[in-house]
Parts: structure tokens; sequence; C-alpha cells
């Protein structure tokens, strides 16, 4: 009996997909649970696994196109079995069109190249990578945004890799740039340490009257952006917040959490644990609109803004309310981590309630921030600096960072907004009671 392959539905908020690499042929024999074919979406590439065992008997959407989900892509048979007509005489689906930001002078179709930062490659290719002692470094990727894909890692495998100097191949790595996009000037070609300075040099900064086309990130990001600033009417709220206490506190249990369990817990997460805690109490915080609804979402599940060469992730901490201390530590690092290599799951990035964004590392001090669709309320957070003040009538020091808290006003209005900061400011000052049950 034949069985029907889909575009898998990817996320709440996810209509489309496009298929940027099949793995297997048509007529090729495929298991239950085997990796079939890659899928984009928004911001992730996922591998999408067959639904039943037998052959890969028809591959009805090529590469390329771009498709509503739930839409059928390919046929599986058992064995010997005809594909149904119904099949043979479908038309390709539909594809969705996207629109493409105005160009106002006609410029080559740039290079797919990888992107600057931590290797980003599929499953298949990473296991590839492995089967055939490939370094990941050393490939081009030709998926979305410089994914590599598998049929990269088959291509590298048949080639010889570039010569290069052992300094060479260590800098390139630390740059991101494959060394199959480098030209060697030594010996016969041999890539040195100083051709890839060069090219990193090159491929940096932007550069005054530079045409640079928006990847596929920067342009969802982009519409996400205006719809949520022209959809959601938001109003905005900011609070000095004491940090002696906090970073006291942090400093107390420190030891105590690399020695036991080898984690070492960031103000980040402290800020995570302190606004799940007071979405409790708050739970319009935790609310989206749907239509004429607010619909108020049943888990906690904080997201942390990550940044990226082509723009910011926010993957989520699940349950952060009913985390502890040690498991949201475990929890934003592993994520940090994939959100950089490119390996997080859709689910990941779809389960978000409520968004922090900090730029403490950076000399600012507060800002706005726009909502992350479809949330009601993101926290902006400013660096972390001194400030002086009297106590009875002599001068003292205390460190202070500003909390920033922007709200979708048709959900939240200004007296709830206010209430909720202000309970967080509470907690965060006040950190051994806030925190006495991690």
């Amino acid at each position: 009996m034949a069985t029907e392959v889909v575009i898998p539905m990817l996320g709440v908020t996810i209509e489309t997909g496009l298929i940027v690499e099949w793995l297997k042929k048509e007529g090729d024999p495929v298991q239950k649970g085997e990796s079939l074919f890659v899928v984009e979406a928004d911001k992730v590439v996922t591998e999408v696994e067959s639904p039943a065992a037998g052959v890969l008997a028809k591959i009805l959407l090529p590469v390329g196109q771009k498709v509503p989900v739930l839409t059928v892509v390919a046929v599986i048979t058992e064995p010997g079995e005809a594909v149904p007509a119904r099949y043979l005489a479908a038309a390709p689906a539909p594809a969705v069109a996207e629109p493409e930001p105005a160009v106002t002078v006609p410029m080559p179709a740039p290079a797919v190249t990888a992107a600057p930062g931590p290797l980003r490659a599929v499953p298949a290719a990473r296991a590839l990578a492995r089967e055939k002692g490939l370094d990941l470094g050393a490939i081009r990727g030709s998926g979305p945004e410089g994914v590599i894909l598998h049929r990269d890692v088959a291509a590298a495998a048949a080639t010889p890799a570039p010569p290069a100097s052992h300094l060479a191949r260590r800098a390139a790595e630390k740059a991101g740039l494959p060394l199959g996009t480098i030209t060697g000037t030594g010996v016969r070609g041999r890539i040195m340490q100083a051709d890839v300075a060069a090219a990193a040099a090159e491929a940096a900064a932007p550069r005054l009257g530079k045409v640079i086309p928006m990847g596929r990130m920067r342009r969802i990001i982009a519409r996400r952006m205006a719809e949520s600033a022209f959809t959601a009417p938001h109003i905005y709220f900011f609070s000095d917040v004491g940090m002696d206490a906090l970073l006291a506190f942090r400093e107390q249990i420190l030891p105590d959490f690399e020695v036991r369990l080898g984690l070492r817990p960031s103000v980040n997460d402290f800020l995570i644990k302190a606004a799940a805690l007071t979405i409790r109490d708050y739970p319009m915080l935790n609310a989206s609109v749907r239509g004429e609804e607010i619909h108020i979402q049943p888990d906690i599940n904080v997201c942390l803004a990550v940044a990226l060469p082509d723009g910011l992730i926010t993957p989520a901490i699940a349950a952060a309310d009913a985390c502890g201390l040690a498991d949201i530590v475990r929890q934003r690092a592993d994520l940090v981590r994939r959100a950089r290599s490119g390996g997080l799951t859709v689910a990941e990035l779809e389960r978000g309630t409520f968004t922090i964004s900090s730029l403490a590392q950076y000399d600012v001090t507060h800002f706005t921030a726009i909502l992350n669709p479809p949330q009601s309320a993101i926290l902006s957070v400013g660096r972390t600096r001194d400030r002086l003040y009297l106590n009875n009538g002599q001068v003292a020091s205390e460190r202070i960072t500003t909390l920033g808290l922007s709200v979708d006003h048709r959900i939240i209005d200004g007296t709830l907004a206010a209430e909720f900061l202000q309970a967080l400011k509470a907690r965060l000052e006040k950190p051994a009671f806030a925190f006495m049950h991690i």
C-alpha cells in the first residue's frame, strides 16, 4: 500500500517549507525513520524521516520549490508495488511566492558561502564527514545560509582538499572560512596563514558603497520585526535595579556549583528564573493575541536572544518557572551552543512565551526591544554600572542595571506592566529569598 510523504508541520507559525536536498533517489529502498530529505523553514534547516519502510517510488517535488506544509512530496510503496496512477499524473504542487528585496542596480547572483562563525551542517552531512574522515571546516555549504548538506560532503570526498599549512587550517577554522574559498600563494598553491588572514580581512566589515544582498535569515527577521512593530502597539517601561545583592549571591554559590555540578551560572540564568517566577504571578505576560481572543500559554518558556552572524535567534528554555537553576544553566548553555552551530529544532524556536534580550556585555545602559511575535512581552537588559547615591547623608556607591519592558498594549496595560517590572525588581534585589527553592 502506497504511503504519502509530506512536508511536516514545523511549528505553529510556520506555513511553508522549502526542500533543499533529497537524501534518497527514486527507486532507493528506505527504512522507517531514515532521513529522506532536508527541508528549510524560517531559521531552521532539518531532516525529514521516512514514515514507512519500502521503496521511494516517486518524488513529486524537486529541490528548491517552496510549498505549504502537509503538501505531498513523495510516495513510498512496497517492493514490487506499482505507483498509483494519481501520483504519476500529479503535477508539482504550486510554489509559494516569497517577496524579494527590491534591487535598484542589477547585480550578479552572489556565490553561496558558509556564514562566518561556527559550522552549520545537517546530521547526515556530519555523519558522512565522520565516515570519510573529512574536516567540515574545509567544505563549502550550498544550503540556506551556508548550511553544509549531504551532497556537499559527498562532493568533497571525491575531490582532493587544497593543501594548507597547519597554522592556516587553524586560522581558517577560527575565522569560519572554508579552505576551498581561499587562494593559496605558497609553493604549488599551498594555503598559508597569511592567505587566511587576507581572506578574513576581505570578508570582514561592510564597505561604503558596497551592496549586500539580504540573506534568508535577515529577510525573515526584517519581515517579522516589521509585522510586530506595525501589528502590536508597543509601550515601554524602564526601571533601575540594584545588582549588589544578586552579584554577591552569585559569587557565594558559584564555587559549589562549579565543584559539585561542573556548571557556572551567569547573571542571565538568574534573570531567566526570576522572570519566569514573576510571570507566574502575572500570567498576562505569558499571553498572545489570536484573532479576537487572548490566549494565555500554559507553560512558561523563556527565550534568550542569541546573536548569530546573520541576526538574532531566540531558542526557549522549557518550563523555566519549574526548573532548578542548575537545569536552566544546562539548557541555556546547550541551546546557545546549538544555536551557533545550526543544530536547533523548530520546537525549541517556536515554544517561547517570553523573551529576554541582553546587551549587558556592551556599553549600552538601556534600549527598547521589539516584541518577538506572537509573544506579548520582551525584557531588555543593559550593562551593570556604578551609581553614586546618598545614604544617611553620606555618599555611597552601588551597582545597578536598567531593565526595559516592552509589551503589547492590546493585552497589557501600563499598570500591569509596571507591577510586573516592580515585582521582578524586588526578586532580583532580594535573591536569597527569591531563589530559596532553586
